[in-house]
């Protein structure tokens, strides 16, 4: 799982001198399936164009790294969606994505806002898939899901049903042979309890130790609802939806079937995170608006948050900006749709502040 300390740790070892690729290499795309694929020839054009507009400084480490960049992708065979490689004078980092990141090649300071945007949109998800014999775990990210874990209901019953035709054998009375179902099926309620009380003590559990915070629970909707009724508090509190989903889906088709609400939510979370900065700037609590006094902020290490939208216009502040961030230990919300229209109409930047001036 990528995470913001992936990026930090980048961040280290990057310099001036770094090459930042992101390919589309989705072999499902038509274009793609030429050959050449389209992402080779625009990585030809691509690695052309930069070494035409290389700076004089930048030119006694340029061969070193396309050279290097050539070699590893010489012989790739499409195993994801996209690439987003990275390459210094020494080292280089690959990460394979499951989601669509557009063409962008760029040597000089690190170019992290796409994958930073990835992290963003695609925040982890538990999905917990239960009826009232089994749950399934599945974890969701970066557009992908995997089954994690598996919970089965086991009942030894057969000890129940000899009791109960013994009560129902030598009874006469069909009040006797009703009391004998019911004794039956109070014990096997009385499992189905234990049951999901122990799936939802595992949601607790694989999101502490996933560090994963947010949930849907899918399923049976009367298994599901069960399982929510016992949740912990603070899982109670990372639930995003309960839905009715066939228990015989795989997990890709989970995560189909859930990715409309899940980013519903986020966009909901966004609007939500933008108007409370902005009223905490209007209300002169502590919030910053504008390119001027958020750049300020950052340069006093005053930013907790940082709110930009996506895409950003400006080629220059895509590129600064989530270096400024990071390198202020502030984190970094890009916001889409509506919020990033807000936001522009704002003075298109936002901050939430350690504190006010």
């Amino acid at each position: 799982m990528i995470g913001l300390g992936d990026v930090r740790q980048l961040l280290t070892q990057a310099d001036e001198h770094t090459l930042s690729l992101y390919l589309l290499v989705d072999p499902s795309v038509r274009e793609n399936q030429a050959s050449p694929p389209a992402w080779r020839i625009w990585l030809k054009n691509a690695l052309k164009t930069v070494e035409r507009d290389l700076q004089e400084s930048q030119r006694a480490a340029w061969p070193g790294v396309r050279e290097r960049v050539e070699m590893v992708l010489q012989t790739y065979a499409a195993d994801a969606k996209t690439l987003a490689l990275f390459f210094g004078a020494d080292w280089e980092t690959i990460y394979r994505l499951p989601l669509p990141v557009e063409n962008q090649l760029m040597f000089g300071k690190p170019l992290l806002t796409p994958l930073l945007w990835a992290i963003d949109e695609y925040k982890p998800y538990l999905v917990t898939m239960v009826d009232a014999e089994k749950a399934h775990f599945i974890t969701a990210y970066l557009g992908s899901a995997g089954h994690q874990d598996t919970l089965t209901l086991e009942i030894d019953t057969d000890d129940w049903r000899e009791k109960t035709m013994r009560a129902t054998s030598s009874a006469v009375n069909k009040l006797v042979q009703r009391s004998a179902r019911d004794d039956f099926e109070d014990r096997l309620e009385v499992h189905t309890e234990r049951f999901y009380r122990e799936v939802a003590g595992r949601i607790e559990e694989m999101m502490q130790s996933h560090k994963i915070a947010r949930l849907v629970i899918g399923g049976s909707e009367e298994a599901a609802h069960d399982v929510r009724r016992l949740l912990p508090e603070k899982a109670a509190r990372s639930l995003v939806d309960v839905q009715a989903i066939p228990m015989r889906f795989t997990p890709n088709e989970v995560l189909k079937h859930i990715l409309p609400k899940a980013l519903e939510h986020e966009r909901q979370q966004e609007m939500a995170l933008v108007e409370a900065v902005i009223n905490q700037a209007k209300g002169g609590g502590r919030g910053a608006l504008g390119r001027e006094a958020v750049l300020a902020a950052l340069d006093q290490q005053r930013v907790e948050l940082l709110v930009a939208p996506w895409p950003l216009s400006d080629g220059d502040l895509m590129a600064q900006l989530p270096l400024r961030a990071l390198e202020a230990n502030a984190a970094l919300e890009l916001v889409h749709g509506e919020a990033a229209d807000r936001l522009k109409a704002e003075g298109g930047l936002a901050a939430r502040l350690y504190y006010t001036m």
